[in-house]
């Protein structure tokens, strides 16, 4: 079974519906967030949460990011060398511990290197369990040639 896909296998245009999809909990957010030294009290004080415009803690935007680029590392990202750049990030939709998100990516671009590796820029777009987009992000990443003895 490989992880990842090598840059002759990835082609404009080719999309991916990642699977499994993720089921956040209220560990991993207030992990990552302590991890991050993001002690917003919308993210780990239930008491204030409740008083927002959502009613309950949100799960920190970095952590959606981080479990939605680990959702697509299977089928794309599993052999990046190199990461160049994200952009376009765009959080949707609120997300809530206990929501479940899946994720789709789509490639934009495929520049090939002279030593045949190459630079994709991927688009991935998460949703939660009820269908809602919740993510919307791109990031470029440098992928390696298929070794001459596996083409």
């Amino acid at each position: 079974m490989s992880y990842g896909r090598y840059f002759e296998q990835l082609r404009r245009g080719g999309r991916f519906q990642h699977w499994p999809g993720r089921t956040i909990n209220e560990y991993d957010d207030t992990l990552m967030s302590l991890l991050s030294m993001n002690q917003h009290p919308v993210h780990l004080d239930e008491h204030y949460a409740r008083e927002t415009q959502h009613g309950r803690r949100l799960v920190a935007g970095p952590t959606v990011i981080s479990i939605v680029i680990g959702l697509t590392q299977a089928d794309v990202g599993g052999r990046a060398i190199q990461t160049l750049s994200y952009s376009e990030i765009r959080h949707a939709a609120p997300v809530f511990h206990g929501d479940t998100l899946y994720a789709e990516s789509v490639v934009l671009e495929a520049e090939p290197f002279e030593d045949g590796s190459g630079a994709i820029t991927i688009e991935t777009r998460a949703r939660n369990q009820r269908e809602e987009t919740v993510l919307t992000l791109r990031r470029k990443i440098v992928i390696p040639a298929m070794p001459a003895g596996e083409r």
